[in-house]
């Protein structure tokens, strides 16, 4: 997979350079920005090259996204780490209930007047014999 990956990178670069020099004149060619907005006079920009604004817009967009992944990365950092100390106080009180003895007032014990177990083994064998 990886040698078909570095074919398609080398195919895609070389597709982008040809691109570049076919339009070459294009690129080198200032653009003036123009923003108008009601009830104020219209800003514009000096002369930028093409090239100049098409890396800007990919700088930009990069900026953009790291800063985007980035806090997303930060918020889960700290979910995680909240977890991770709820599991730590979690197993800090499993432990401390691990080592505690067990005493003759902690078992449960049947009920003299439960009968509930002998009604059906009783039944099982009457069902057998009759």
């Amino acid at each position: 997979m990886k040698p078909v990956k570095w074919v398609l990178l080398l195919l895609l670069m070389v597709l982008l350079i040809v691109f570049l020099f076919q339009n070459y004149e294009a690129f080198l060619s200032a653009t003036t920005l123009e923003l108008r907005l009601p009830a104020l006079p219209p800003l514009t920009s000096r002369p930028i090259p093409l090239y100049g604004l098409i890396l800007g817009s990919v700088f930009g967009g990069g900026l953009l996204t790291a800063l985007y992944l980035g806090l997303s990365n930060f918020r889960i950092r700290r979910t995680l780490r909240s977890a991770q100390r709820q599991n730590d106080s979690l197993q800090e009180e499993l432990n401390s209930l691990r080592n505690l003895p067990i005493t003759v007032a902690d078992v449960p014990t049947s009920q003299p007047g439960e009968t509930a177990g002998k009604d059906s083994v009783e039944g099982a064998e009457e069902a057998k014999s009759g």
